[in-house]
């Protein structure tokens, strides 16, 4: 059997994330009255590992800064934390090189392409809109406890948005964001942060910018330091890839409520021919099928315990056909109902 793409398996290596997300947590955390020790303690970090680049996983990110919200009672703290943080200073190595070229659009197209030099255990990508006058940075966690990641998501886009803001001397920034949960907070409290239209219980979590955007200027580029910093990805990072199940499942995430979803679509997405990816999935020993059946409940249970969308809306998410057709699919891998499984939701709040 695969080993799950989670920490304490063989692929938590993958999970190490080089961006350091958690710059700034103790200090945020105590301004809010908290306990950032035994925050941290609880999932294997002490403080000096907050500050340093590639000292913690996707998972211990995802559950501390969950846990965090929590525990404060702060429904806004990854926005808090990112905030604090202010942008692209936090990125690494990804965002030294998105500071040193010439446009914000090579900036995006580096970070799309680059995206190891950030984590393994996430996906950025680059999409244009049907009318070509828009540019969609997606961004796709790949570990699979859905719920724990709202807060972190939030904390991601909203530090994209400040790093775009500083790269181009504060002429670009998001100018919608998508999120794929339900609002954590108030309208206002969105709005103060990005200065644009939130929309929530997307389709996809990212960042939306115009494509006149792509030609503003990188204030301040540095080719030589580009130079520099380029090589160093190169020589550091160009042969790391994701595990090809992670990879599937990346792209099912953005895929799924399409109806385009299926093996020869993500094979096309990825580069390699159907029968390729089928080979390469054999030998990690899974399926297509069992990874979009498994992203499926994920987000199943994402959107039946954690928002209150209806099931028509729900069932067009995941990909299914009629509403009938995803009951089924609950019922044969989640022996409920999907109405039996948000009333036990409800009935679990205090």
């Amino acid at each position: 059997m695969r080993e799950p793409f989670v920490d304490g398996t063989p692929d938590a290596g993958t999970q190490v994330i080089q961006a350091r997300l958690l710059r700034h947590f103790p200090q945020v955390v105590r301004d809010l009255g908290g306990d950032p020790q035994s925050l941290l303690c609880a999932v294997g970090l002490d403080e000096e590992a907050c500050d340093r680049a590639g000292a913690i996983t996707c998972g211990q990110w995802l559950k501390v800064v969950g846990r965090a919200a929590d525990v404060l009672d702060r429904p806004d703290f990854g926005l808090r934390l990112a905030q604090r943080q202010g942008g692209v200073d936090v990125f690494g190595p990804l965002g030294a090189a998105m500071r040193s070229v010439l446009r914000f659009g090579d900036a995006l197209s580096y970070a799309a392409t680059h995206n190891a030099a950030h984590s393994l255990a996430a996906r950025v990508w680059m999409g244009r809109s049907a009318g070509g006058q828009h540019v969609f940075m997606g961004h796709e966690l790949l570990a699979e406890d859905l719920p724990a990641r709202s807060q972190a998501i939030e904390q991601v886009l909203l530090a994209g948005h400040l790093g775009a803001r500083a790269i181009t001397g504060q002429r670009v920034g998001a100018r919608r964001v998508h999120f794929r949960h339900q609002a954590l907070s108030p309208a206002k409290v969105y709005r103060e942060h990005f200065g644009c239209e939130v929309r929530f219980c997307q389709n996809e979590d990212g960042v939306v910018f115009t494509v006149g955007d792509l030609e503003s200027p990188v204030a301040d580029a540095d080719r030589q330091g580009l130079r520099d910093v380029t090589e160093h990805v190169s020589r550091r990072f160009r042969q790391q890839r994701p595990p090809v199940h992670a990879q599937v499942r990346g792209v099912v995430m953005q895929l799924l409520w399409t109806g385009r979803c299926g093996n020869d679509d993500v094979a096309r997405h990825l580069n390699l021919h159907p029968r390729t990816l089928h080979r390469r999935l054999h030998e990690e020993s899974i399926s297509f099928q069992s990874i979009k059946d498994e992203v499926r409940r994920d987000f199943m249970l994402y959107y039946l315990q954690q928002t209150d969308l209806p099931l028509s809306r729900i069932s067009e998410k995941l990909g299914f056909a009629e509403q009938s057709v995803m009951s089924r699919f609950a019922r044969s891998s989640l022996a409920a109902s999907p109405r039996e499984i948000r009333q036990a939701a409800r009935e679990a709040l205090p």
